[in-house]
């Protein structure tokens, strides 16, 4: 079984609602306040930390205002955080256990909490009252509803989808990157997905976010100038998630449609190389979208897998020796290939083998791609993987 996640705006109408809507995040805050300062505790006095059953038999009754089972999802959210911060800990990493004391936060309503008749959710908030959510015409559900979750101006509904039975397919190595987001290769040819526009979007996310956070540093909090202004932030980075995501999902649709129910290896998110790089290319790497990529990779094709893609980028697939180079790979052995390229090839290696085996073919073919729907191609192809690699991208189509 998998899991789909279906999206919509929302907000309150009536004053009624708003109440409502704003005592359940406040509550839902509560919450998550009161675990942080419980875990605060515990970690002063170096007390062992409480079970989840026992935390949320706590707070079974501590919250009036929102429902028994909610305070248990948002008791099981933060306990997961806890895992995840011991565990990157005993890593080496150095990541901080939960310690923001939000003033609201979203609340989770569960498949047994939740009522969907006509098209009406109905979310119930304990003695805070109750929230009815219009589902827009042409918006269906893929499947079984299993958890809600509110925000502020979203809805987001999960809902439980059976495994797709895809025709058998080819296997690829997907690499993903910065500055070409995603490329991919069944050993025959290559697809090179584009990702300047969603870097230039990042990067313009950034600049403003800067600009707003230092016009907020200088208001008084509570203001009417401070909430106008963090008005603006949040819209701003509504604005860009939603702009990232779509991008995302035409970049994994170019590769679901070159390749058809394909099984992919995809190399981990390099989110941990940020460590050893500068300050500007950290803030990149730091900011790539790798998790939504391999998300959407994983329903439009047959399975995406995860492999470790240490060293695929500099790694020859001919001779195996080792080469550092920028966005042009060249070996001795007389291999030259665009770098997102040979890192397709030895994740699909990795994939198949376990390892990077030696005598591997370059593809041959190789396409670039825009994620924009209405952006042309530009396709090389050659009779040698070296006439490929020097032709001129950026030209029109070249055959060999």
């Amino acid at each position: 079984m998998q899991h789909r996640t279906i999206t919509i705006s929302w907000l309150p109408r009536t004053q009624a609602e708003w109440r409502t809507f704003t005592a359940a995040r406040q509550e839902a805050a509560a919450v998550w306040n009161w675990l942080v300062e419980a875990h605060a505790a515990v970690r002063e006095t170096s007390e062992p930390w409480p079970s989840y059953s026992r935390l949320a038999k706590e707070g079974k009754r501590r919250f009036p205002n929102l429902l028994a089972q909610s305070v248990q999802q948002t008791v099981a959210d933060f306990c997961d955080a806890v895992t995840a911060t011991t565990a990157a800990r005993k890593k080496g990493c150095d990541t901080n256990y939960p310690c923001a004391t939000p003033k609201y936060r979203g609340v989770i309503f569960p498949n047994q909490a939740v009522q969907l008749r006509d098209g009406i959710l109905t979310l119930p908030c304990a003695k805070a009252g109750k929230l009815h959510v219009r589902i827009p015409d042409g918006v269906t559900l893929p499947g079984r509803l299993m958890e809600v979750r509110l925000h502020f101006g979203e809805v987001q509904i999960v809902c439980e989808v059976p495994d797709t039975v895809h025709p058998p397919g080819p296997t690829i190595g997907v690499d993903l990157g910065v500055n070409t987001l995603v490329a991919a290769t069944d050993g025959k040819r290559a697809v090179l997905v584009s990702g300047r526009a969603v870097k230039s979007l990042v990067r313009l996310r950034n600049k403003r976010l800067a600009e707003i956070s230092a016009k907020l540093s200088k208001k008084t909090k509570g203001s009417k100038r401070h909430r106008k202004l963090q008005r603006r932030k949040y819209k701003m980075l509504d604005r860009s998630k939603r702009c990232v995501r779509d991008l995302c999902h035409k970049a994994t649709r170019k590769i679901a449609d070159a390749f058809p129910g394909a099984t992919a290896f995809v190399g981990e998110p390099f989110n941990d190389a940020a460590r050893k790089l500068g300050r500007v290319q950290a803030q990149q790497v730091s900011s790539a979208c790798g998790a939504i990529l391999i998300m959407m990779l994983a329903y439009k094709l047959a399975s995406a897998m995860k492999t470790n893609e240490s060293y695929s980028s500099q790694t020859c697939p001919v001779c195996a020796e080792r080469n550092k180079c920028r966005r042009l790979y060249r070996c001795a052995c007389g291999c030259t290939a665009p770098r997102d390229v040979i890192g397709a090839t030895n994740i699909r290696s990795i994939g198949l083998d376990g390892s990077m085996v030696p005598g591997r073919s370059v593809p041959n073919a190789v396409h670039f791609v825009q994620p924009h729907k209405y952006a042309g191609s530009r396709r090389l192809v050659a009779s040698d993987t070296a006439h490929v690699a020097r032709s001129n991208p950026r030209s029109p189509r070249l055959q060999a």
